[in-house]
């Protein structure tokens, strides 16, 4: 099932290592872990798993089979007619394999918890740290230098915590080690005990007393393997050992049951969470009674090309678990062009666009809404990532005004709320959302200018600014014009305003970042901030964007499209490839161009491997269908000690 992730041979090695769990027939686990771990490995927990996994195993395999299935008849039909007519075509079974349903359903209402009432500003990061965590926690109190006092009224007028996207996916490494340490100390979280001693520098981390943040657990897609815990010499999948895990250790704590899911694509893997959470809670309400049925909710991230044009569909074959969605918009980009991949004229948004947000996601904002509204589940946009140079003031405003804009768009289209990348925008986005609010409640209030006039230090930038905010949202499609279920899908572009797929600075700049990137995710990190120019009026300054492993994938898949048709050829990808090794392999640094993952120490062992999966991923004529195809292998210690510093 999982073979395309890890090899036989390395499942093999893996199944020698392990160490057989007694209580559990067929079952053998990485002995660390049952030694770290013992109150989260046990025989009790483990069982569960394997029942819950006996149990839907056959809908699983028959979902993953579909999904390779339903690729193979999408790029035959591409090759064959090309790209009209593409969405709404049937299989030879009669079975729309990508489109909008012929009827619109009717969703029955969703009830959301007094708890996740409220807008979703959501900071998301990886929990395995514990001081990351206590500091995620902590977010609604971490005050920017010179706060404004307008902010800190905001923020006390709305009342609202922010949410925690407590990450084991894209933003983490799935290192067996690392996703047992966010277990526990998620559940620390929870239950307001978590604490942390820094060795380095004595400094005590505690949760605040008041205002913590909601943690709200992503567990990884369905496509991952777990290699650390096999059955039958099999690896288990990794979002159900993840699931039952997490349900199981927090039983006590209803704020823990609410859950992010990524990646499924239709109504079939819909109904197929349903029945693995289904299969989960009776696990453990076997085991403990009292344990309430059906408490689970699930905010889908709708970050698939499919699933866009089945959002009704999928929440309602995820009842009673489905809360609401979000649109991942790095991977829902990234999931296209992978669906294009056979049609030479289509275009990816491209990675220096700073507006994509505003220009190429109305359309799936707009069906996001109007699908979810009517029901009342709750309705998230996606990731804010642009980072400022701390102490840097233009770096500072540009960061501000980009923010700014991605928000109050977001806010224009009827979302509740949106994902972050520090905490350092945690207040700012309670704020703006409260005065958004205040200012439509009463149309002659100024709060929204005077919170923009606060917030960002270059008086320059305020008229252009607020003439976005108070005029109206970039036009959209009517659902009847030929264009829109292409425009729903970011598909019908043509050549960028900001700059062609094809120039040679825009493969550059997605090698470079892609390049630090993935070396940083083999030594072990899931996300980095990774040094980018973003222009301040029409002058360029530095700022940081914040990079994990669904930026990579839509670099990559930008790259490979260029290539692929012939706009970019392979000698000019390979110089590129060598210029970009030697900036960073000599630690050189520009008046416009910085690195921020070295070449030296960890990181040096690691870079001559991420340049060969680069060149894999960015120029095989039949590359991987996911990144972690070619990584997920270096997550184990016998696979890494055999990689050797150069």
């Amino acid at each position: 099932m999982y073979s395309a992730f890890l090899s036989p041979e390395l499942v093999a090695q893996l199944s020698d290592a392990a160490q057989p769990v007694p209580e559990v027939p067929g079952l053998k686990v990485t002995p660390a872990l049952l030694n770290d771990f013992p109150d989260i490995e046990t025989p009790e927990i483990l069982a569960a798993v394997v029942e819950v996994f006996q149990e839907v195993r056959s809908q699983l395999e028959a979902l993953l089979a579909q999904r390779e299935t339903d690729r193979e008849f999408v790029d035959a039909y591409l090759k064959r007619q090309g790209p009209s007519g593409l969405i709404g075509a049937r299989d030879a079974a009669g079975r729309m394999v990508i489109g909008p349903a012929p009827e619109r359903l009717q969703m029955r209402p969703v009830s959301v918890p007094d708890f996740m009432a409220g807008p979703q500003i959501t900071l998301f990061g990886p929990p395995d740290d514990p001081k990351m965590s206590i500091n995620a926690m902590n977010a609604l109190h971490r005050q920017l230098p010179g706060e404004d006092p307008l902010v800190a009224r905001l923020v006390a007028e709305s009342g609202h915590v922010p949410r925690w996207g407590a990450d084991s996916e894209d933003s983490k490494t799935p290192m067996a080690h690392d996703l047992r340490m966010a277990s526990r100390n998620l559940k620390g979280c929870f239950e307001g005990t978590l604490t942390f001693d820094d060795p380095r520098n004595g400094k005590h981390y505690s949760l605040a007393e008041d205002g913590l943040a909601l943690p709200v657990k992503r567990v990884p897609g369905l496509a991952l393997p777990d290699g650390d815990h096999l059955l039958d010499g099999e690896p288990l999948p990794l979002h159900l050992v993840e699931l039952v895990q997490h349900i199981w250790i927090n039983r006590a704590q209803e704020k823990a049951r609410v859950i992010y899911f990524p990646k499924l694509e239709n109504e079939e893997e819909a109904a197929y969470l349903a029945a693995a959470i289904e299969a989960a809670e009776g696990a453990v309400k076997r085991r403990y009674p009292e344990y309430p049925l059906h408490t689970v909710r699930v905010i889908l991230v709708f970050e698939n090309p499919r699933a866009i044009f089945r959002i009704r569909e999928m929440g309602e074959a995820l009842y009673p678990y489905f809360l609401g969605g979000s649109l991942g918009w790095h991977d829902f980009l990234a999931s296209t062009a992978r669906l294009f991949r056979h049609d030479p004229d289509y275009r990816i948004p491209v990675k220096a666009d700073p507006d994509i947000v505003i220009r190429n996601i109305r359309e799936s904002h707009a069906i996001l809404v109007r699908d979810l509204g009517e029901s009342g589940a709750l309705k998230i946009g996606g990731m804010y990532g642009i980072l400022y140079q701390s102490g840097d003031i233009e770096s500072f405003a540009a960061c501000m005004v980009g923010y700014i804009r991605d928000v109050v768009t977001q806010l224009k289209r009827g979302l509740d709320g949106f994902w972050v990348a520090h905490p350092d925008f945690v207040r700012i986005g309670i704020a703006l959302v409260e005065a958004w609010r205040q200012q439509q409640a009463a149309p002659d209030s100024t709060v929204v200018h005077d919170l923009v006039r606060a917030l960002v230090p270059i008086e320059s930038e305020h008229a252009p600014l607020l003439s976005f905010i108070d005029g109206p949202d970039v036009a959209g499609l009517d659902e009847s014009d030929p264009r829109y279920l292409r425009a729903v899908l970011a598909s019908e572009l043509g050549v960028s305003p900001v700059i062609a797929n094809d120039d040679p600075e825009e493969v550059r700049y997605n090698v470079f970042q892609a390049l630090q990137y993935l070396a940083d995710w083999l030594r072990g990190n899931g996300c980095v901030a990774l040094p980018a120019k973003l222009k301040l009026g029409q002058k360029p300054v530095f700022v940081r964007v914040m990079d994990d492993l669904a930026t990579t994938e839509r670099s990559r898949w930008e790259v490979w499209a260029e290539i692929a048709h012939g706009r970019v050829s392979m000698a000019l990808f390979e110089q590129i490839l060598a210029e970009e090794v030697e900036f960073i392999r000599s630690g050189a640094e520009t008046a416009t161009k910085r690195t921020e993952v070295r070449w030296e120490g960890e990181a040096a062992r690691w870079y001559p491997l991420a340049v060969q999966l680069l060149r894999t991923l960015m120029t095989d004529p039949d590359p991987p269908e996911f990144v972690t195809e070619l990584l997920m292998s270096y997550t184990f210690p016998c696979v890494r000690e055999t990689i050797r510093s150069s």
